[in-house]
C-alpha cells in the first residue's frame, strides 16, 4: 500500500522514524527518505523487486566457472593487500571437504580482522571464474552460525532484492528491514477478512510480512507479495464500487428517447452500413441514455475505426430529448476537424451547432447563444468548462481523447448540468486492464474492427542509404494524386538535440532540392490557430501534396488520399505515438505506407520500432508500450486519473484483480457502508484511492 496508515496499523514500531533503527543515521535517512522511507512502516512495506535463490550450498568439487553458486567453507587464509588511495582488499582462502577456491573482496580489507578472520566458517554466493585455480571475485557473504537459518540475510536462503538509493546498498537495507520485523510485538491488525484470506491462501498480514521479505520458499514469497498486491486492489474496487453506488442512487439522469426523429434521419442520411463493432457500441450507448441513471462510458477505438460517427448517434439522440451537446476536444486542430465532421452531417437535418475554442471570434456572442439554448450541439476546447461558457440545458458531454484532460477538468464540464451522460472517446489504445482501473466505474465499449476497404498500413524501418529511393517513391505517389506527410520531432535546430532532424531547415532542404516543383507546406503548434486551421483544410482539400509536420498532427488531420507517412528520427517517440502518426494514413481504399528514418541510440528504441513494424493493432501496440514504459508512465500523471500502486501491477496482476473485483462486488452487495466489523478496515484502507478519484 503507498501509504500504509491508511489501514488501522499499530502505532509505536510502525509510526518510529527510521532513526530508531541501528545504523541508520541522518545521512542514512535523507537516502532512505528519497525512496519515500520515513518511517519504520514505510520500510516494512518497502517491498523486494526480486529475489535470488542462494539456498542451494554446493561443495567446492562441484563448482564450475562461469556459474552463479553458494558455498559453506571455513576461511583457511586471510590477509589484507593495500591498494592506491587508502583502500585495501581481503585475499581470502576458503576450504570444505572437498577442496579449496580463492576468494576476493575489493575495499574490504578490513573484514580479515573480524568477520572473515581465519578459522570462521562462512557462506560466499557469486559468479565462479577460473584464475590459477577457482575464485570468486565480490561474493556476497554471511558467517555460517550454529543459530536459526532465518538470521542469514545475504546468502545461504531465499535473498530479497530491493530497490535502491544513493547511498543505500542491498546488505544494509535487507539488515534494517530484518531488524525492523524484530521490533514487531504482537500481530499487526489484519485489512483482509479472514474469509477472503482463506479463500485464497493469503498468509495475514504479520506472515505475510516476514515471507515477502525473507521467504522460506519461492512460493512463499510470491503468495505473500500477491497477498498485499491483492489488498491494493481490493480496496481500490471497494472505493470504485462505493463510489458508483453512491452516484447511482444520489443522481437522477435524463432518460433520452432513443427512437427519436432525428436519430432515424440520420440512420438513413448515412452512406456507409455501421461495422459490427460500431453497432454494438451504438447499442451500448442508446441502452445507457434511454435508462434513468447516468451515462458513464469510454469509447475506445483504434485510429480510424470510426468513434465519431457512433458518437453522432448519441448527440441525435440528445437532441432529440431537448438538450444540448457539448462536445470537448484537447486541441484546435482537432476541435475544428470534429466541427468540420459534424457540421457535414447535421447541418442538412437542421441542428444548430456552435464551434468555441481560444481562437474563436465573438466567442461572447457565441456564449450568450448557448447560454440561451439557441446552440444544440457546441463543439470545442478547454473554452467549454471555463466559468462563463454556461449551458441552458446541458444533457450529454462528449470528451474526446479524454486522457489529455485533468480529472478536474472532466468533472467541471460534466458539473454545468443537471447529471447529464457522459460518453469518453479515445483513439489511444489502452489495455483492457489499465481501462478498467483507470476509469473504474465506467463501462466501457470497444470497437474493434475497422471499416470495410481499409487496407493495413504497411510500415518499414528505411536505411539512410535508401533516402533518394524514398523522397523518389513520394513524388510518383504525388503525381498519382496521393499525399505525403514528413514527420520531424523538433521544430528548429536545438544544441541540446542537435543529432535530431529539425522541421524548418528539412522543409527548406527538400523544396530546394528532391520536392522541387511540389506544393508543400509547415505545420506545428508554434503557428497562429487561424493558420493551422488552414493548412489543415487545405490539406484536406488536396491543395497540398506534402505537409511538413511536427507531432501535432497526431490527432487531428484526417485526408484519404493520404497514403505515404515518413518519421524521422523515429526512435526518439513512444510506441504509441508512432501508432497515432501512423494512423493519419491508411484512410482511404489504397495501400498506404509509413517509413520508419533514424537508426535507434538505444535498445528500447529498437524494440519500438520493430514492434510497430510487426504490429498494426492498437491494443496489441498498447499492451506492448505499457511493457516497455511500465503502468505508471503509460497514461502521464496522477492528474490524468493514474492510480499509484505500490505493490500491485497491472500487467502481471490480472487474474488478481478479476479476483478483487468479484470479491469487492460481494462485500459491497453485503454491506454497502462497510459498517460490519470485519469490514471497517477496509473502508478506512479506501480513503487513499477515494482522494485519487475525487
Amino acid at each position: 500500500m503507498d501509504n500504509w496508515k491508511d489501514v488501522d496499523r499499530p502505532s509505536g514500531c510502525f509510526d518510529d522514524a527510521v532513526h530508531a533503527l541501528p545504523g541508520i543515521g541522518e545521512k542514512r535517512a535523507a537516502a532512505l527518505a528519497a525512496l519515500g522511507i520515513i518511517t519504520i512502516g514505510d520500510l516494512l512495506f518497502h517491498f523486494p523487486r526480486d529475489y535470488r535463490d542462494r539456498s542451494v550450498i554446493q561443495s567446492i568439487a562441484d563448482v564450475s566457472p562461469g556459474t552463479v553458486v553458494t558455498i559453506e567453507g571455513e576461511v583457511t587464509s586471510a590477509r589484507s593487500l593495500r591498494l592506491r588511495g587508502g583502500k585495501s582488499m581481503a585475499l581470502l582462502t576458503v576450504s570444505d571437504d572437498t577442496g579449496a577456491i580463492k576468494v576476493t573482496l575489493f575495499g574490504r580489507g578490513f573484514l580479515v580482522h573480524n568477520a572473515l578472520k581465519k578459522g570462521t566458517r562462512c557462506l560466499f554466493t557469486g559468479t565462479a571464474s577460473e584464475y590459477k585455480g577457482l575464485a570468486l571475485q565480490n561474493p556476497e557473504y554471511e558467517p555460517a552460525t550454529s543459530g536459526d537459518d532465518a538470521d542469514k540475510l545475504h546468502t545461504g536462503r531465499i535473498v530479497p532484492v530491493y530497490p535502491l538509493a544513493d547511498g543505500i546498498t542491498q546488505r544494509g537495507i535487507r539488515r534494517w528491514i530484518f531488524d525492523a520485523l524484530k521490533r514487531l510485538t504482537g500481530a499487526p491488525p489484519e485489512t483482509l477478512p479472514a474469509t477472503v484470506l482463506k479463500q485464497h491462501g493469503f498468509p495475514d498480514v504479520a506472515t505475510g510480512l516476514r515471507h515477502v521479505h525473507f521467504p522460506p520458499d519461492m512460493q512463499s514469497g510470491k503468495q505473500a507479495r500477491n497477498r498485499f498486491a491483492y489488498e491494493e486492489l481490493l480496496l481500490m474496487q471497494c472505493c470504485i464500487l462505493k463510489r458508483r453506488n453512491a452516484c447511482v442512487e444520489t443522481a437522477v439522469g435524463i432518460q433520452h428517447v432513443a427512437d427519436g426523429r432525428l436519430l432515424d434521419r440520420l440512420r438513413h442520411m448515412l452512406p456507409f452500413t455501421l461495422t459490427t463493432g460500431q453497432r454494438r457500441a451504438v447499442d451500448d450507448i442508446l441502452h445507457d441514455m434511454s435508462a434513468p441513471r447516468p451515462m458513464f462510458r469510454l469509447l475506445q477505438g483504434d485510429v480510424g475505426c470510426g468513434k465519431t460517427v457512433v458518437a453522432l448517434h448519441a448527440v441525435a439522440v440528445a437532441v432529440d430529448t431537448g438538450n444540448q451537446v457539448a462536445f470537448m476536444a484537447p486541441t484546435e486542430i482537432l476541435a475544428e476537424q470534429h466541427y468540420a465532421t459534424l457540421h457535414t452531417l447535421l447541418k442538412p437535418l437542421g441542428v444548430r451547432m456552435a464551434l468555441l475554442t481560444g481562437a474563436t471570434p465573438n466567442a461572447g456572442k457565441v456564449r450568450n447563444a448557448i447560454a440561451g439554448g439557441d446552440i444544440q450541439v457546441v463543439i470545442g476546447t478547454h473554452a467549454l468548462f471555463q466559468k462563463q461558457t454556461v449551458f441552458q440545458r446541458l444533457g450529454l458531454v462528449i470528451i474526446d481523447e479524454q486522457h489529455r484532460f485533468g480529472v478536474a477538468q472532466r468533472d467541471a464540464l460534466g458539473r454545468k448540468g443537471v447529471t447529464p451522460d457522459i460518453l469518453h472517446t479515445t483513439a489511444t489504445p489502452i489495455p483492457r486492464t489499465l481501462a478498467i482501473t483507470l476509469y473504474g466505474g465506467m463501462d466501457i465499449s470497444v470497437i474493434d474492427d475497422m471499416p470495410p476497404g481499409r487496407k493495413p498500413v504497411k510500415t518499414v524501418l528505411t536505411p539512410e542509404d535508401k533516402r533518394d529511393d524514398l523522397y523518389q517513391y513520394i513524388r510518383t505517389q504525388v503525381a498519382a494524386g496521393q499525399q505525403a506527410y514528413i514527420v520531424c520531432p523538433l521544430v528548429e535546430e536545438s544544441e541540446h538535440f542537435a543529432q535530431l532532424t529539425p522541421l524548418i531547415d528539412h522543409y527548406t532542404e527538400l523544396t530546394e532540392g528532391a520536392f522541387a516543383g511540389l506544393r508543400m507546406e509547415l505545420l506545428h503548434g508554434r503557428l497562429d490557430p487561424r493558420e493551422k486551421e488552414t493548412i489543415m483544410m487545405r490539406f484536406k482539400a488536396r491543395e497540398i501534396d506534402v505537409l511538413f509536420a511536427t507531432t501535432v498532427i497526431e490527432v487531428g488531420v484526417d485526408s484519404p488520399t493520404a497514403t505515404v507517412m515518413v518519421i524521422e528520427d523515429a526512435g526518439r517517440f513512444g510506441l504509441t505515438q508512432l501508432h497515432q502518426l501512423r494512423g493519419r494514413v491508411g484512410r482511404g481504399t489504397t495501400q498506404s505506407w509509413c517509413f520508419l528514418l533514424g537508426k535507434p541510440t538505444t535498445p528500447e528504441g529498437r524494440q519500438r520500432l520493430d514492434t510497430v513494424c510487426r504490429c498494426d493493432n492498437g491494443f496489441d501496440i498498447a499492451e506492448a508500450d505499457m511493457k516497455l514504459r511500465g503502468p505508471g508512465d503509460y497514461c502521464g500523471s496522477r492528474q490524468s486519473g493514474m492510480l499509484d500502486f505500490r505493490v500491485a501491477d497491472l500487467l502481471q496482476d490480472v487474474r488478481l484483480l478479476d479476483a478483487a473485483r468479484r470479491d469487492a462486488a460481494d462485500i459491497i452487495e453485503k454491506d454497502p457502508e462497510l459498517t460490519a466489523p470485519e469490514h471497517q478496515p477496509i473502508a478506512r484502507g479506501i480513503q487513499r484511492f477515494n482522494d485519487m478519484f475525487t
